[in-house]
């Protein structure tokens, strides 16, 4: 019985802070909608009522980095004001027009892309086309409006790729 006892008494004073401390490094689950902006270093999200969190970014929302004054959408674990992102979307565009992420794909003659918030593939009007042209395979925003099944009118577009952001409107020059 003594043997027991003196088992469970060692449990207790390494196992606890063990347990305790693996809990506090796992974080809690956290759905964040803000502002994404860039920081020095890093990327941060504003939340409404003021909360400020550093994004740590995976290489799955590495393009949340280029987001800079967009609404987004967040969730991941949260320790201290820091959120791994797991899963993310954009909500909201600068101009407040709809917004479609994904990356750039030729289907053909016409060019769109597989939306991350809907899941749907969404082909763009032939202007943007034009202008899009130049970044086939690269993660990109765009903003505008349904125009027929599935086909988008640009109004603004942002290359969401690691290399200097290209953002302007189709016609124009970036």
């Amino acid at each position: 019985m003594g043997a027991v006892k003196k088992l469970r008494s060692g449990w207790g004073r390494i196992g606890f802070p063990v347990v305790l401390a693996t809990l506090l490094m796992s974080g809690c689950a956290t759905h964040a909608i803000g502002i994404v902006e860039p920081a020095n270093p890093g990327t941060t999200l504003t939340t409404s009522t003021g909360m400020r969190y550093r994004l740590a970014l995976g290489p799955d929302a590495s393009p949340m980095k280029r987001l800079d004054g967009h609404m987004a959408e967040v969730n991941g674990p949260r320790v201290g004001k820091r959120i791994r992102v797991r899963e993310w979307k954009v909500v909201e565009g600068l101009h407040g027009l709809p917004v479609w992420v994904g990356e750039l794909a030729a289907r053909g003659v016409q060019i769109g892309l597989q939306d991350r918030n809907s899941g749907a593939y969404y082909l763009v009007d032939q202007e943007a086309a034009n202008t899009l042209w130049p970044f086939l395979g690269e993660p990109v925003l765009l903003e505008g409006y349904v125009e027929g099944a599935h086909r988008v009118r640009v109004v603004y577009f942002r290359v969401l790729a690691d290399h200097e952001p290209v953002i302007a409107a189709p016609g124009g020059s970036p």
